[in-house]
């Protein structure tokens, strides 16, 4: 009887507790292959601006792939990284981007597109652009947008006009459809034409205007208090310098929404240790057409 009693308590025991047990394995190896993954291969991100219109709509969801391979970051592929700024050390905001310049790189930037070292890349087909219609021509055009079934974006109301922003495809498509009379009134904003070379690891960089101004915040990010920017010149410990050697390598992201996003033009060029990964492939938007795309 005795005998019985203690076997039957072991099956009870094995019977609740193996179930239990096998839950607490299945839970912990999950968690040792799922943590790894998204921390050093890929994860899922959520769009929360329009930087990257069309490319990316607000409130797409995306995974990103963050294997340290040859191309992560990739030439012209749209860039998940951290802000660089020394004040934002703590809150570490996250941009996305298209990686125009890799270390190295000589970019001629106008309203055009991108010169990369004497290799003209033209504008995104789906990058927004901001474009400007006077008063006059305003109702024919809001007409024309509607026949075309272009939608009206970022429609603002301006001293002798109207600003909004279109796609270089839809801009052709409206400018195959207006008068020559209403292409006069529909003009696109410039963009200043400038000239960078992006800092690569141990190389000596030349630091004119230009480059003093997108290299401020790596040159302190590297140099800390040794470096003082007065009067336009770089001073390191006290003297005077036009070069920098710089530890790390470096990138220049500019996004395709230009006129409503926050890039290299605002941020400097990027360290490669704020680099997240690529964009790989939305895996769920409300546009449908979307969903399982990969991100280009």
């Amino acid at each position: 009887m005795g005998e019985n009693n203690h076997d039957m308590m072991n099956g009870e025991g094995d019977h609740g507790g193996r179930p239990y047990m096998g839950w607490v394995v299945t839970v912990v190896i999950a968690f040792l292959i799922v943590v790894p993954v998204r921390r050093y291969c890929i994860e899922s991100y959520r769009i929360s601006t329009n930087a990257m219109e069309e490319a990316l709509h607000q409130g797409d969801y995306i995974f990103v792939d963050k294997l340290p391979l040859e191309g992560n970051p990739g030439r012209n592929k749209v860039v998940l990284f951290t802000s660089p700024l020394l004040k934002d050390t703590v809150s570490k905001p996250l941009f996305l981007s298209r990686c125009i310049g890799m270390p190295g790189d000589t970019i001629l930037v106008s309203g055009d597109g991108y010169e990369v070292n004497g290799r003209r890349i033209p504008h995104s087909p789906r990058s927004l652009n901001t474009c400007f219609i006077t008063q006059k021509s305003a109702s024919d055009f809001l007409k024309a947008l509607q026949k075309l079934n272009i939608p009206v974006r970022n429609w603002k109301n301006e001293t002798f006009g109207f600003s909004f922003s279109l796609t270089a495809f839809e801009e052709y498509q409206l400018r195959e459809e207006l008068t020559e009379e209403m292409n006069i009134h529909f003009i696109r904003n410039q963009v200043a034409p400038y000239k960078l070379v992006v800092p690569r690891k141990d190389r000596a960089y030349r630091l004119d205007e230009a480059a003093l101004t997108a290299c401020k915040e790596a040159i302190l990010t590297e140099s800390g208090e040794k470096a003082v920017f007065r009067d336009g010149k770089l001073y390191l410990d006290g003297r005077e310098t036009t070069f920098f050697f710089f530890k790390q390598d470096y990138y220049w992201m500019l996004s395709d929404n230009v006129d409503e996003s926050v890039d290299s033009r605002h941020l400097g060029f990027i360290p490669r240790e704020h680099i997240i990964g690529n964009a790989w492939f939305c895996w769920f938007s409300r546009d449908k057409q979307r969903i399982f795309k990969p991100v280009n």
